[in-house]
């Protein structure tokens, strides 16, 4: 039991020693006091209103706790004393008075104290506060006199504080009041009220001017002193009621504000018209700002929060433009309550160590600075000969623990006192951390701060150690705080960091740890960007960071966020651009892109210049004379776009709603132009600036110019003379618009004659102004006229002479056709030499423009015809439109301005064969890595008979092409659209050619570059097939399976053929097909089904097509029957004795008919056939007219040099094509080769 009770003391001993050093022993601290100054308190009027408690702030803390105690008035206050109407707050020094009195007035002082020193509160006046009532009178009518100053005066009640004094308008019938806010009323500070000049409507018919006094602390006020006020009438009118300014209320001349306080200077000065108030200082304008401010319309200077600077001389102007200007000066005078410049500080020291405390104070009258020593002036202190007073410091040097305690700064002056309470705590304490090191990180490149807080007495020497070493120097500073920081960290820093703090009481030491990791950096940076308004503007972005941090980037304007929801037309894209839609000029500004990460975070900025169009001119005056108008103009922004030009534009009587240009581009540095006018008008004018956006808004418009009538200063323009018909002349000219008018009775005098000796001028006049021609008929066709049209209006004629133009009556058709229209040589396949004998000039009937040379062919039909102008001074033409390969067929006429003549004599000739245009297609598509799948569409022109196709390739390296070589084998087979193309090398550019051929040659080639596969693993998509039978040369069957493959996916290099009968199980597989895309098989048996497939291959993967049935019942070509010969066939015997027969017959039937002679039909036909060129005179027309070129009907080339009738040469086959087969008629064939028209 001994035992257990001896434990139980050791326990209790711990814990009470645990609790005493878990706190620290020191002085008292104030920590709540009351505001040096005032304190008021209300009290309660008996039986109107409830109590309103007060309190009397004070607290403090401190070890031991401390205890509280106040004077009043200098003496020792016993709260206590005064029942259950005044408390103290549990813990606290505060006062609660809950039932304040009129005795509770006076200066309270708070008291802190424990063994260690006393702590002493500001000192605070405690007072009532009140409002008194205004005198209880009557109100009564004061008369004031129109247009002449005047006050009415408040007899204010007494207060604590002052009341705020106001005038009011209460209305006489229900007692509503009204504020006053009027320019010609000002309440000055004592509460009167000044009119600057009375009207009428001050006149008081049905309300009473009120004087209000208002308690804020109480909230209440009261009224009283109230006016009716009669305006006396002077019976003058407003303009001749006139007085000069006279002074009414000015601040005192000698006038003091307090620091930091609100400061209002005065001056209040009446007269009609309202008198101006100019404010300046020390002879300066006054310049405005949210600091200094006007008040009551001018009549005030307010000074927010006043500073010594304010120190000078006001001078108020006034004037009302009536009698002399008025002026009154005021000298400001800023004194200060006293503020602390250097406030004393808290110490804790150890035994033997040295202390100063610093207090500096300012103040206008200068304070005077006193130290208090635990409550009680340092003066009446036990005195210390290790302490050292001055007005500004106390130092005490080889501290001993008697030397706690509190000392007290007082700066006091006329105006006031500034009071700062501190205290010194010598102890005698081991190292303590309170705050260790912990793990940190940080980025490479920035400064680091490892904590160490450290209390002890004496004050503890604080070492950093690193694994073995002490950091000392260099990029490493132990702070004074114990903190450790590191200068421009490398990654080599990170590790960890052990803190050592030693004094002679003993040692502490903690460890904490630093990551470094890679600091975040911009590496793409926006750029300044310049855009016009409403289009986009992009800001790119992009950082780079470590890869254990999480990025974060933001995008700030002007220093502030975007906040994208409320700007949609912002918007940050998934690689963190800005993108900022249809700009305008407000969004110009500086953007910056934050990446941020936990640890740090990098920017770049970039500023966006939205350029507008300039805001429109102001215009500031014209100035019109007789014929010229000087504009003037100033420009109102350019809107970051500099401004390039001005354009001046007018509008007129005549076209109101419209504006033409009167000059386009002013130099951008006039500011004024001068234009001319034109006679008779009314101008206005307005300007519009350009900068290289557009065009701004344009100005207002001026005021009217007016000019006086005048002579027309042109005649019309574009005057021309044309025939629209054979018969007649047609004059035309542009109106002239009313604006060149220049008088009333505007018309125009046309006048036209012939071109011959002594024609006289021909006149008309037009009176409508906006006719533009007129039509003389029964002129001869085609014939020339001079001709004039002249301006008139009721001033006379245009100052300028007509200009004469040339005109012709109107054309008619041509009479003849061109003749001796012939082909003279077939130069290529599309082009040959044609001659003709030229049309007279006379013959053409109007502007001979040249000849048209039709041509078409066969095929196309006279419908497709295409036309080839020729110029009128030729005979000859290389035509280069014809068709190759093809019967052409060609005709020439003149034509002039308006007709077409008659068409010469048809010719038509056979052009030879000609080089095909391009493939309309050409693709390649990549089998595997060595081979294309090459494909194209014929050529759209083959420009004859197609031989089929050559395909050229060359490798590409980067722009440079290699050797060209042409693919073998050359195509021989037109039919053919597509072919493998193989042995390639891997993943290799190739550029592709194709040409078609005729027998001509090669046409244009097409060309493509593709590029070849490299090695795959893949297998080839599934591939498709054709097949068609061929013919057999054995009585087997042939077919030919050509590779469709994939163009899809993965095609795969080659191919090969798998096929059995149908029903069997094993497939017969042919040779791999590497070059090319088909196979033939054969040795099939006839009359038997078989199933196909084909296996698209590369390199181990093979893939199969669908299986695909053939049967192979008929077989094409020759079947070979054993023992039997072609010789010995019977069915050949006798196919070659009919056919022997029927040869026999044909030619006695042509001996006969040729023997008949003039019995041919051949007159008939060439007469159905459009030809009427044959005389009158009898025979046998077919033969007695040579096909010459005089030959009015349709002629053959070939027929063109035959010789006549005579000619040994002669034969039937020269009306045709060459063939002399006949038709069963007795008609020769094609006597006339392809018809004509």
């Amino acid at each position: 039991m001994r035992r257990q009770s001896t434990m139980l003391a050791a326990i209790l001993l711990a814990a009470i020693l645990g609790s005493a050093t878990a706190r620290t022993n020191s002085p008292p601290r104030i920590i709540k006091q009351p505001a040096p100054g005032e304190l008021l308190f209300k009290v309660a009027q008996q039986n109107k209103e409830s109590d309103n408690p007060f309190i009397i702030e004070c607290e403090a803390d401190g070890q031991p706790e401390p205890e509280y105690s106040w004077i009043k008035n200098g003496k020792k206050f016993d709260w206590q004393a005064y029942d259950d109407r005044m408390l103290r707050q549990p813990g606290r020094g505060t006062l609660v008075i809950t039932s304040p009195k009129d005795e509770d007035r006076g200066h309270y002082q708070c008291f802190a104290s424990n063994e260690f020193g006393t702590a002493t509160s500001n000192s605070v006046y405690v007072r009532k506060a009140e409002l008194n009532a205004f005198k209880d009178e009557a109100a009564k009518t004061v008369v004031a006199v129109e247009g002449e100053p005047f006050m009415l005066k408040c007899a204010a009640p007494d207060g604590f504080p002052s009341p705020t004094v106001n005038w009011m308008m209460q209305q006489s019938v229900d007692g509503s009041i009204k504020s006053i806010n009027n320019s010609r009323m000002t309440l000055d500070p004592e509460g009167n009220l000044w009119f600057s000049n009375v009207t009428r409507d001050d006149a008081s018919d049905d309300f009473y001017y009120a004087c209000s006094a208002t308690s804020v602390f109480r909230s209440e006020y009261k009224i009283g002193n109230k006016v009716l006020l009669d305006v006396k009438q002077m019976g003058v009118s407003a303009s001749q009621n006139k007085h000069q300014p006279i002074k009414q209320y000015v601040s005192r001349r000698q006038s003091l504000a307090l620091r930091g306080k609100r400061m209002e200077l005065f001056c209040i000065y009446g007269g009609t018209p309202l008198p101006q108030t100019v404010w300046s200082k020390d002879g300066h304008r006054i310049q405005w700002s949210d600091r200094i401010t006007q008040g009551h319309y001018g009549k005030s200077l307010i000074i927010r929060q006043t500073n010594f600077d304010d120190n000078g001389t006001y001078t108020c102007d006034v004037s009302n433009g009536v009698g002399n200007a008025q002026s009154f000066s005021i000298i400001l005078e800023v004194n200060a309550i006293p503020y602390f410049t250097v406030e004393p500080d808290f110490k804790t020291a150890a035994e033997d160590e040295e202390v100063v405390f610093q207090c500096e104070a300012a103040g206008f009258p200068e304070p005077k600075i006193s130290w208090i020593h635990n409550g009680k002036p340092i003066e009446q202190s036990t005195p210390n000969p290790r302490r050292t007073v001055t007005d500004n410091s106390i130092r005490i040097v080889n501290l001993v623990k008697s030397d706690t305690g509190n000392y007290g700064c007082n700066a006091t002056n006329s105006l006031g006192y500034v009071y700062k309470d501190v205290f010194l705590n010598v102890q005698a304490l081991p190292p303590e951390i309170e705050e260790p090191p912990t793990a940190l990180s940080t980025v490479d490149g920035r400064n680091v701060t490892l904590r160490c807080r450290v209390t002890g007495a004496p004050k503890p020497q604080v070492r950093w150690l690193r694994a073995t070493n002490w950091l000392t120097g260099g990029r490493y500073i132990v702070q004074g705080n114990g903190d450790l920081q590191i200068l421009d960290v490398t990654f080599s820093d990170a590790g960890q960091y052990t803190c050592y703090a030693e004094n002679k009481f003993g040692n502490k030491s903690a460890e904490g740890s630093l990551a470094v990791m890679e600091h975040t950096r911009i590496t793409q940076e926006p750029q300044n960007y310049e855009v016009a308004a409403g289009q986009s503007a992009t800001f790119r972005c992009n950082e780079a960071h470590d890869g254990n941090l999480e990025i974060e980037i933001d995008w700030w304007k002007d220093g502030q966020p975007i906040d994208f929801e409320a700007q949609p037309r912002f918007v940050k894209t998934n690689d963190n651009s800005l993108t900022i839609a249809k700009t305008m000029e407000l969004d110009s500004g500086e953007y910056t892109c934050v990446a941020r990460t936990r640890l740090d975070e990098a920017a770049a900025k970039a500023n966006l210049i939205v350029q507008d169009v300039p805001n429109a001119p102001k215009l500031t005056g014209i100035t019109c004379q007789a014929d010229k108008a000087e504009i003037m103009w100033e420009p109102q922004g350019d809107n970051r776009s500099p401004i390039l030009h001005y354009t001046i534009q007018f509008n007129t009587s005549f076209t109101p709603a419209s504006w033409d240009t009167a000059f386009e581009k002013v130099p951008n540095t006039d500011f004024s132009f001068v234009v001319q006018m034109s006679p008779w008008a009314n101008y206005t004018f307005r300007v519009i600036a350009f900068n290289k956006i557009g065009a701004s808004q344009p100005s207002a418009h001026s005021e009217s110019c007016t000019t006086q009538p005048d002579v027309p200063f042109k005649n019309p323009d574009n005057v021309v003379g044309q025939g629209t018909e054979p018969n007649n002349l047609v004059i035309s000219w542009t109106p002239m618009p009313e604006i060149e008018h220049n008088a009333p009775k505007f018309q125009y005098r046309v006048s036209w004659k012939r071109d011959i000796p002594a024609a006289a001028w021909e006149n008309k006049d037009i009176n409508e102004w906006h006719q533009n021609n007129i039509v003389i008929t029964d002129q001869p066709t085609f014939v020339k006229y001079h001709i004039k049209v002249v301006a008139i209006n009721e001033r006379g004629e245009s100052n300028t002479a007509a200009e004469q133009v040339i005109g012709y009556s109107g054309e008619d058709r041509p009479l003849d056709a061109p003749t001796n229209f012939t082909m003279r040589q077939i130069t290529t396949a599309t082009s040959a030499y044609l001659a003709w004998t030229p049309v007279s000039e006379e013959s053409v009937r109007g502007h001979f423009k040249g000849y048209k040379i039709q041509t078409w062919t066969e095929n196309e039909g006279e419908e497709g015809l295409r036309e080839i102008h020729v110029k009128g001074d030729t005979d000859t033409a290389l035509v280069t439109q014809f068709k190759p390969d093809s019967k052409n067929f060609a005709r020439i006429l003149a034509y002039n301005g308006r007709f077409n003549g008659p068409p010469s004599a048809i010719i038509d000739f056979d052009t030879p064969e000609g080089v095909p245009s391009p493939v309309q297609s050409l693709d390649a598509h990549p089998l595997g890595s060595s081979a294309f799948w090459v494909t194209w569409k014929k050529p759209l022109h083959p420009n004859g008979k197609l031989t089929g196709y050559k395909i050229y390739y060359e490798e590409v390296q980067g722009s440079f092409v290699g050797e060209r070589r042409e693919y073998d084998p050359h195509i021989t087979d037109p039919r053919i659209t597509r072919m493998k193309m193989a042995g390639l090398k891997p993943k290799t550019k190739y550029r592709i050619s194709i040409t078609a051929t005729t027998k001509m040659g090669e046409g244009t080639e097409h060309y493509i570059e593709k590029s070849t596969l490299g090695d795959s693993n893949l297998a080839p998509a599934t591939p498709s097939f054709a097949w068609e039978q061929l013919p057999s040369d054995n009585g087997q069957a042939k077919f030919r399976i050509n590779w469709q493959p994939s163009t899809e996916g993965h095609a795969g290099t080659h191919f090969f053929t798998k096929y059995r009968v149908k029903g069997e199980t094993q497939w017969s597989n042919a040779k791999e097909e590497k070059m090319t895309d088909y196979q033939e098989i054969a040795g099939l048996d006839p009359e038997t089904a078989y199933e196909f497939r084909v296996v698209s291959v590369d390199g181990h993967y093979y893939t199969e097509s669908a299986t695909q049935e053939i049967d192979t019942n008929s077989v094409e070509g020759p079947i070979m029957v054993p023992n039997e010969t072609v010789a010995n066939a019977g069915w050949f015997i006798g196919m070659m004795l009919a056919l022997a027969f029927i040869i026999i017959l044909f030619i006695i039937i042509c001996i006969i008919r040729r023997n008949r002679g003039g019995k041919y039909d051949v007159h008939d036909r060439e007469l159905a056939n459009g030809r009427r060129d044959y005389p009158d005179e009898g025979g046998f027309h077919e033969y007695s007219q040579p096909l010459d070129n005089k030959s009015a009907g349709r002629q053959s080339v070939s027929s063109a040099n035959k010789p006549g009738v005579e000619s040994d040469t002669d034969s039937m086959a020269e009306y045709g094509d060459g063939d002399t087969g006949m038709n069963e008629d007795g008609s020769f064939i094609g006597q006339y080769g392809r018809k004509g028209l």
